[in-house]
Order: C-alpha cells, then structure tokens, then sequence
C-alpha cells in the first residue's frame, strides 16, 4: 500500500523534472552560490561555515551540500537532476509518513489516505518543484524519520534497543536542523505524540527530550545569528506594530485552515496588504474560537483533534510572521511539515469509521477517489507554474495584477537575463517603475537593460543612443530618496561602466571611485575600473585593481589570465609565470593561458618550455603569430 502511494505521489510530480531553475532564491542558492562554484575542500568546509556557508541569512548547508554532490557527480548543474533528488525526498517523506501513522496505531487503509494527502495536496507543490526548498523536503524525511523512531521507543521496553533508537533519533535531529531551521520543532512534535499515547504529561517528558531541546536551541541561535548579519530579522519593508503582528499572525493560521480544504490561490508571492485589511484585526475571533473548540475536545478527550491541531500549531507558530520581516506574511511552503497533523485526523477517521463499516466504506472510497483526482490535476497544474521564472512571475502577476511591482521587475530580470528578449524585459521594467517610482533598483535595472542593448551588438547604428537613455536611467535611480549604500554603489559602477563604453574615461573613473569606495567588496567595480585604468594607460592601477578582484575571488582563472598577460607586457616575467600557473592550476583547458605562458619562457630563455606550451595551445586551435616566431628564433 505504501508503494502503491509513493507511485501515485511520484507519477503527479513527474512533469517537475521537465522544469528549469526560477529567478526566485535559485540564483543565490545554487548558480551563483560561492561554495558551489568549485569542487574542492575549501568549498566544502565554506558551506557549513556560519558565515561564509549561509544564504540570504539563512543556515541550511546540508541541502546545499547536496547541490554540491550532484555538481560533483555530473559535473554541472543539471536541473533534471536536481527536481529528480527533490522529488525523491518527497516521495521519501510520505514513505515516513505512512510508517509513523502506522506506528501511531492507524490502519493501513487509513494511512494509505494520509500518506497520499501529505503527498499529492497541491499545497506541497512549493515544496517539492522549488529547487530552493530542498532544504524542505530534505528536512522532512529526517523529521518524520525520527518521530517514527520516537514512537518505536516508547513502545519498546528493552533497555539496549532504546538506546539505539534513542541515539538514531538524535542523529535524525541533527540532521534535519542542518537542513532547515524549522526542524527546532521536533521536540514539540515529540510532546503531541506524548498526548496521544496518553503519556502523563510532567517533567519526566521534558527532561528525556534534553538533546533535543539543545540541538533545537543551537540550530535556532545560529539561524538567528546569521539572519540578524544579513539584516533580515529587521522589520524596515512594512513597520507593523506589535499588534499588527499579532493580527497577521493570526490571519496567517486562519488562512492556512482554509487552505487546507480550498488551496486557492496559490502564489510564491503573497504580499503584505496596505493598509491591513478588517479581516485581519478580526482574525483573532476566529484564532480565539478555534483554540476554544480544541479546548473542548480535550475536555471530552477527543485526542485526535487535539494531536492534530497540536501538531499543526507547534510546526506553524514559528512561521506566522508575528516575530517575521519581509515581503510576505504567507507561504505555500511553510505548510509542509504542519499540514500532518490534519493528515492524521483524516487518516484517523476512516480508520474508526469507514474502514470497518462495509456500507460506507464504498461511497468514501468513491467520494476519497474524486476528491485524489482533483487534487491530482491540480498538483500537475501547479507544477507547470514553476517551469521557469516566465511562467513563476506570469502567475503572480494574475492575483497581484500593477498593485506590486516585484513581478514585474523579476519578469524582467528572467527575460533579459534567460531569454535575451530586451524588449520585453523593458516593457516589464517600465511597468515596475510606473507601480514604485522611488524604487531605484527597477530604474537601474532598466538601465542596465538599454547597456546590455548597446553591446550586444543587435541593435546596429543605435549604440549612442542606447547608452544615453541607460545614463539617463542610471543617474535618474541614484537621486532616488533612501537609496541604499550598496545600491547606490552598483548604479554608480553601472553609471561608471557606461561611461567608459562612450570614451569619456575620467567621468568613469570617478563614478567606479565612488562606487567602490561605497562597496569595497563589489569585484565588478574593480573588473571596470582596470578596464578604465588600462585604456588611460595606467599600467600599475591596472594590476592593482586585478588584484583587488582577485581578494574578492581568487577562482577567476579569466582575471589571473589578464594580470599574467599584463604584467608579461611590462617585462615582470617571474611574476606573470605565477599568475599563468595558477590560471591553469584553476582552468588546465585555457588555451589563451598556454600561448601566453609559452611567450613568458621564450623570454625567460626556457625554449623548451616555450614549445611545450606552443604546441598545447596548437592543440587547442590557437595559431603561434609572428611574435611568437621570433621569441623562439632569437
């Protein structure tokens, strides 16, 4: 049966493995994550270092030690790979999910209803074909790993088995808080499955959940720590006061109820409403009358209401946004790991009452079956919107239609960043712009659209004008009000590298200062300003501002490439030899490095050196010139 569910489950999310990456977190995460840019030791250590291995503030290395194993493996990013692996998990989870409803005394009819809910819901769909939430579906097959090993060692008796169980389950624990923060609330999950075993509820239960408390307490610390360094715990996008907090909060749990029998809308998106709306000062009744009917249930000691609402609350309150900062106040995804404990009252229920009734069993059979089969095509359908970021930001645009401009905005970064239809990408940035016209990231992307225009080399005879509307743009966003330090620093570079493509070098060379007196650690500020600095002929700037970037990122085989080659120009041949070595150690298929490599040895004298790399750069297509000739005849 559980085979038969996990099938049902992986044949609904197969379509995800046609899917691509999305302009959503995928980029920082995974394509342009530091620690996965090389396959090597450092990079390894880098991921679960604290500060160096977190990702927008959040601590997660083991999902991103994972995308660090299939790049290993293949040698690439391979997308199919990775929604294969999410996938997997997920399928995984619910295999947990039905043992521990097992394990909790359910039926194998009634688990078979809960594991294909918790699998095919299409509020799972986040969470599985978001390559992003990884951290998700990996977490969750270690959450429900250990529960079920928890209810194993309460009903075992022998001492030496539940030492073993014991130990599992704290590795289990350790595990899943190394994939995502939200694993703080095993111990919690532990205490509602104390209640439905009817376990007397006293200090006994707390105190035999030490480690548990612990390891929750360090993975909570160190997400806190390192989301306070990225800035994200401050309130600065919608200021709500306290109350306010506790209003959407509130709303938030009310939603989440409601979506459990009616998951519409769905969005990756669900912005704060300005002003908050009546409902959301009114949710609090509805919080209060909800609290008060589980109440009642314990009273009358219907434990599998309580279990599930217990469990649901515990895996849900840290995610409310009473406490949060950010764009949203709800998400699709932050039901995964909750949502059990509705799929255990449901699978409670025909256990008790459909499962042993033969008269009622076949009209819940069929009534269970529609409803599988909505649920099914709807999952499917929910799949298509994560294709890519196109298809992501074209559905959110439906529910948040000009009312918001990130959509738009981000519509535009896939366009001009993933299709190249710039056009397109500036109808959406223009449109972003009209919606916030005091957001000076929507008007420097915009010009950095008309930049890429202006170089690529499509729009012939229209090159001036395309980079005077992108200076136009650039210094249009740097007189936006509250712009921040970094931003102001990017456009400033922008501004300095647009400059530089008109010849008017000293206005660039004191736009790159700026910026990067602003922003030290922007490695693009230095890559234009050597540009600048080589074409005033200033040799030695040039060197120093390569080896500024390479403090930044010493893997850039192009850039130890340009010093090796500049510094061979100047006659600084030991110290060019260095710099091409190393370009190799990091790129040995750089054929450029070799030919350039062999002009360093010819004048070094070392002929047989000089013909080694010769030849290798023959090999790889490129021709000696004349140059090269006379370095080894003379």
């Amino acid at each position: 049966m559980a085979l038969a569910v996990m099938a049902v489950t992986a044949a609904c999310y197969i379509p995800s493995l046609n899917n691509d990456l999305v302009n959503w977190d995928d980029d920082p995460n995974i394509t342009e994550n530091p620690n996965l840019q090389r396959i090597d030791r450092e990079s390894l250590f880098n991921i679960f270092d604290l500060d160096k291995g977190n990702v927008i503030g959040n601590y997660n290395p083991l999902p991103i030690l994972t995308f660090y194993l299939e790049k290993w493996a293949v040698g690439e990013f391979n997308t199919t790979l990775i929604h294969f692996n999410n996938l997997l998990l997920h399928v995984l989870t619910v295999f947990f999910v039905i043992r521990l409803l097992l394990h909790m005394g359910i039926g194998i009819g009634g688990a078979a209803v809960g594991g294909l809910l918790f699998g095919i819901h299409p509020m799972r769909v986040e969470s599985v074909a978001w390559a992003t939430e990884r951290k998700d579906v990996l977490f969750a097959v270690f959450f429900f790993a250990a529960l079920m090993y928890y209810v194993r060692w309460i009903k075992t008796e022998k001492a030496g088995k539940r030492t073993t169980l014991y130990f599992g389950m704290v590795v289990l624990a350790i595990l899943s808080g190394f994939s995502k923060v939200q694993a703080v609330t095993l111990p919690l999950s532990m205490l509602a499955l104390d209640y439905w075993f009817r376990r007397p509820l006293n200090l006994r239960l707390v105190w035999e959940k030490t480690p548990f408390w612990i390891i929750s307490l360090l993975f909570g610390l160190a997400n806190i720590y390192t989301l306070r360094q990225a800035g994200s715990i401050n309130d600065d996008v919608t200021n709500f006061n306290f109350l306010d907090r506790l209003c959407i909060g509130t709303y938030s749990f009310s939603v989440y109820l409601y979506k459990l029998f009616i998951p519409y809308p769905m969005s990756p998106l669900y912005p704060y409403p300005r002003p908050l709306p009546i409902w959301v000062y009114l949710s609090p009744i509805l919080f209060a009358a909800v609290w008060y009917g589980v109440y009642r249930m314990w009273k009358a000691d219907r434990r599998i209401w309580v279990f599930g609402m217990l469990f649901f609350f515990f895996n849900v309150m840290f995610l409310l946004q009473v406490l949060g900062a950010g764009q949203g106040f709800l998400a699709d995804r932050f039901t995964y790991v909750p949502y059990f404990g509705f799929f255990a009252i449901a699978a409670w229920l025909y256990h008790t009452y459909a499962a042993p009734n033969p008269q009622w069993r076949p009209r819940v059979n069929y009534a269970l079956g529609a409803l599988f089969v909505v649920y099914a095509i709807w999952t499917v359908r929910q799949i298509g919107i994560w294709k890519n970021g196109g298809t992501l930001w074209s559905h959110v645009m439906k529910y948040e239609h000009r009312g918001n401009s990130l959509p738009y905005w981000n519509r535009g970064q896939y366009l001009r960043n993933k299709e190249g239809k710039y056009e397109a990408a500036l109808e959406d940035y223009t449109t972003a712009i009209q919606i916030e016209p005091d957001n000076p990231e929507l008007t420097n992307s915009r010009g950095k659209t008309y930049f890429d225009m202006a170089t690529s080399g499509k729009y012939k005879g229209r090159e001036a004008e395309l980079t005077q509307k992108a200076l136009a743009d650039f210094t249009d966003a740097l007189s936006k009000p509250k712009i921040k330090p970094k931003t102001k620093a990017e456009i400033l570079i922008n501004r300095g590298a647009a400059l530089a493509s008109m010849n008017r070098l000293e206005e660039a060379l004191a736009d790159l200062n700026a910026g990067i007196a602003l922003d030290p650690g922007n490695k693009n500020g230095y890559l234009n300003r050597s540009l600048t600095h080589f074409h005033l002929q200033r040799y030695e700037e040039t060197i120093q501002d390569y080896t500024e970037y390479l403090k930044i990122d010493p893997h850039s085989p192009n850039i130890w490439y340009e010093r090796g080659m500049l510094r061979r120009s100047l006659n600084r041949l030991d110290e060019a030899l260095a710099d091409l070595n190393q370009c190799l150690k990091l790129d040995p298929n750089f054929g450029l490095a070799y030919l350039e490599r062999a002009r360093v040895y010819a004048l070094k004298g070392q002929k047989d050196l000089a013909r080694q790399d010769y030849q290798r750069a023959q090999q790889m297509g490129l021709q000696m010139s004349d140059y090269d000739r006379q370095l080894l005849n003379r």
